[in-house]
């Protein structure tokens, strides 16, 4: 089974692809990850893409989709993958859709003003990288390794705005692409990435069905 989720920044995209992967056994591949992979191995697309970030560029749509195509046709994505936070572009969309059929997109729908909320009051242990909200239970030290807590340059307010108004720019063109191929379901992001999970597993499900 082959899934995109999608969704605001800080709707919880990561934790339902970990509760995807879990259950239904598919990988979750994030490009952001692949990406770093890629610049830390020193491989040909990871030395273009570094020096293209270093000059302060965007790393283009040809070399994502290529990092993309050569991540799912390893082994472990035979039986399917989860794609988290991309494609984020229409364009990207159409160049993913000439390399593989996509079963469901799922849009894991949540409010701007909870985004906010959600991305100001998380925090990060440097260490292990488990994550905390400070909104459920302050803490300035991880439970799990004792590291002090940091807040990510991501979720600070002036550039989760500004990843906010990207994503509203993009979203609905992307919306539009993926209803006309009417693969999208759409989840509303409840208080506990399980209650969401809840329904995702069961748009999973039915998907999985169809397909046998």
């Amino acid at each position: 089974m082959r899934v995109i989720l999608f969704g605001a920044p800080g709707s919880g995209k990561g934790s339902q692809a970990k509760l995807i992967s879990r259950d239904f056994g598919i990988p979750q591949i994030s490009t952001g990850d692949i990406l770093r992979q890629n610049i830390a191995n020193q491989t040909k697309i990871g030395k273009i893409a570094e020096g293209l970030i270093n000059d302060g560029k965007l790393v283009p749509d040809e070399i994502i989709i290529e990092i993309v195509k050569q991540r799912i046709a390893e082994d472990d994505c035979k039986n399917g993958f989860i794609l988290d936070g991309f494609p984020r572009t229409v364009g990207q969309a159409a160049q993913l859709d000439s390399i593989t059929k996509v079963d469901v997109v799922i849009f894991i729908d949540i409010s701007i003003n909870e985004v906010e909320r959600r991305a100001l009051t998380r925090r990060i242990c440097p260490q292990c990288g488990k994550i905390f909200s400070i909104a459920e239970k302050y803490t300035e030290v991880c439970d799990e390794c004792g590291s002090k807590l940091i807040q990510r340059e991501d979720d600070k307010r002036e550039v989760v705005r500004k990843r906010v108004d990207q994503y509203l720019a993009q979203s609905e063109p992307l919306i539009k692409f993926f209803k006309k191929r009417k693969i999208l379901k759409t989840v509303l992001s409840k208080n506990s990435a399980e209650e969401t999970y809840e329904e995702v597993k069961k748009i999973l499900l039915q998907v999985r069905a169809k397909r046998k």
